[in-house]
């Protein structure tokens, strides 16, 4: 049997992370209103009332705070501070800031902050009853996902140049769709979490070394889940498919383009997480923190605008190579019918 010898089909480059990320900044510069949810958000989280639950939960925890110092004789100290530590913690939590939600969700600066505002102390509401912290959250979480749902159907709709305007008829299949995908991460996480859980209890009881590497396996397996469910949002959001075949494009397109995926996952972590520590450098009770504010919801807008453009993009870099991609799927067929590598012909 004689192997069909075919010329490999000239391709075009795979578009380049910095250029998309500097058309995120240009789209946004260009319409800055697109910026509006996470600037309202976050000027609510920072003058609005917060919520509070420290007066409920610091009693209990006080309570084997004490338990615990009694029955330590070793590293008293550094338990002390793990105490104040949580307690700043506990009485810095705003339950408002459960408005942010993942993975589509608005960023916001203040998600867990104090009273002090440029304009004096903001009002404090303390929750003292799990009767009215639990549905509260729940209400809230659910208020985030319409906000972030919102918010990304808003600057789809300006990326995607078929569209170029927001549909109130395409909000609504999109955040059906949005709904079922927490479903399915809420139904995923409970099937991982429970046997990982308990092999990592398990793990911390025979050896810490071993708690450790089980830590970092964990890791890798969270990171090589994200990477091929990465374009389910923009597949939604961009070409309005439902959820389970969001999903396959997502693992089709992360297939063909998982270096530039994991390219733009990193660069856009340390711009978000790293900018964030210059934006909370101005004091709450500064007026410097509008622009703290400002420049928070510009940078998360453009990284989200990009991860769109980032999409779009390879889709069409997938439809121009559309010859090099059928080339690759039928040498591997042949490869895997004889049982050996495809030869690579210059």
């Amino acid at each position: 049997m004689v192997m069909e010898i075919r010329e490999i089909p000239e391709t075009t480059p795979l578009p380049k992370v910095i250029k998309i990320l500097g058309e995120g900044c240009n789209l946004v510069a260009n319409k800055v209103y697109l910026m509006a949810v996470p600037l309202i958000l976050d000027l609510f989280l920072l003058f609005g009332p917060k919520l509070r639950i420290s007066d409920y939960f610091t009693p209990a925890l006080d309570a084997a705070f004490r338990q615990m110092l009694s029955s330590s004789s070793f590293g008293r100290q550094q338990l002390e501070l793990s105490i104040e530590l949580l307690r700043h913690v506990l009485n810095s939590i705003n339950l408002f800031g459960f408005l942010q939600v993942f993975p589509i969700g608005v960023r916001v600066l203040f998600s867990s902050s104090g009273a002090e505002t440029p304009l004096g102390k903001s009002a404090e509401v303390q929750l003292t009853s799990l009767l009215q912290i639990l549905p509260i959250t729940v209400i809230i979480m659910i208020a985030g996902i319409l906000l972030g749902a919102f918010y990304y159907s808003l600057t789809a709709a300006h990326t995607a140049k078929k569209h170029g305007r927001f549909s109130w008829q395409r909000f609504g299949s999109q955040l059906l769709n949005v709904i079922l995908l927490y479903i399915a991460l809420i139904v995923l996480i409970t099937i991982l979490a429970i046997p990982a859980l308990c092999l990592m209890t398990f793990s911390f009881m025979v050896s810490p070394v071993l708690y450790q590497i089980l830590a970092l396996i964990l890791i890798v397996v969270c990171c090589w889940l994200i990477i091929p469910l990465f374009y389910v949002p923009q597949a939604i959001f961009i070409k309005d498919l439902d959820f389970p075949h969001a999903v396959k494009e997502s693992f089709q397109l992360s297939s063909w383009a998982g270096t530039l995926t994991i390219r733009f996952i990193l660069l856009s972590l340390v711009l978000s997480f790293g900018l964030d520590m210059i934006w909370t450098i101005p004091d709450q009770s500064s007026w410097l923190i509008l622009f703290s504010i400002f420049g928070h919801a510009f940078v998360n807008t453009s990284l989200l605008t990009g991860s769109f453009i980032l999409f779009r993009e390879i889709e069409k870099w997938q439809a121009e190579n559309r010859s090099f991609l059928d080339w690759r799927k039928a040498n591997l067929r042949l490869s895997q019918l004889f049982k050996k590598e495809p030869e690579t012909h210059e």
